[in-house]
């Protein structure tokens, strides 16, 4: 796990990951949680498909922001095939799960300022005040969550 957190890091992707997590477990973060874990996963894939290949090529990058990721592009050409197709593929995964985030948020801005104004950001709450006051939601947040809820769900 702390190896797949500094390539989350290194990829300058554990900032959006943040967004997603919990705190007290309930079945409102849950959703959060399991984009967390899916994610995770697929970029601890990539990590060990792409080990050596960012030990040759990206080793002396400086962490952050991307930087790896952009690292490992430059060097598409010279990567093992393995890890460039686990490259796109996560870079696929990632960037859809970052869309619909940012989706939601654009979706949710009068419900997020709203009903859920006085909620103190961070560890999921706007999360969780979102998913329990979806009823009230208006149809195009509605629709931005449960694409959210479709990542978590999906196999």
């Amino acid at each position: 796990m702390k190896t797949t957190l500094r390539l989350l890091y290194r990829a300058g992707l554990l900032s959006l990951l943040a967004v997603l997590l919990a705190g007290p477990a309930s079945a409102q973060t849950d959703i959060g949680k399991k984009v967390l874990e899916k994610l995770t996963a697929r970029i601890a894939k990539l990590e060990s498909a792409c080990a050596q290949d960012i030990k040759t090529y990206c080793s002396t990058v400086t962490p952050g922001e991307g930087r790896m990721i952009y690292c490992m592009h430059a060097h598409e050409d010279k990567i093992d095939p393995k890890c460039a197709f686990e490259l796109g593929d996560a870079a696929s995964s990632v960037q859809a799960a970052a869309d619909s985030l940012k989706d939601a948020v654009i979706a949710c801005k009068s419900e997020i300022t709203g009903v859920c104004g006085k909620t103190v950001p961070g560890e999921g709450r706007i999360a969780a005040c979102l998913l329990t006051n979806k009823s009230a939601a208006s149809s195009g947040c509605v629709a931005a969550i449960q694409r959210i809820e479709a990542i978590a769900a999906d196999p």
